[in-house]
């Protein structure tokens, strides 16, 4: 756990943190719930790492494939 969140910190995990700690300053400010939701999402993405990356959310291609002969 202590890796995943501490290890491979690049530009678009920056920008969800920053987006993130921003909307929950928003939520807390304005009272809006809205905000609150998109801050605990992109919190989320930024300190696990998850979501879609540069190439979107593609499946990656099995390069061997035990069918084909």
């Amino acid at each position: 756990m202590k890796k995943l969140l501490f290890t491979n910190w690049h530009v678009m995990r920056w920008i969800r943190l920053a987006f993130g700690l921003f909307s929950l300053q928003q939520a807390f400010q304005y009272h809006e719930i809205l905000f609150g939701v998109m801050a605990v999402f992109f919190l989320f993405q930024a300190l696990f790492n998850t979501g879609c990356g540069l190439n979107g959310c593609t499946i990656p291609k099995n390069k061997t494939n035990s069918n084909e002969q």
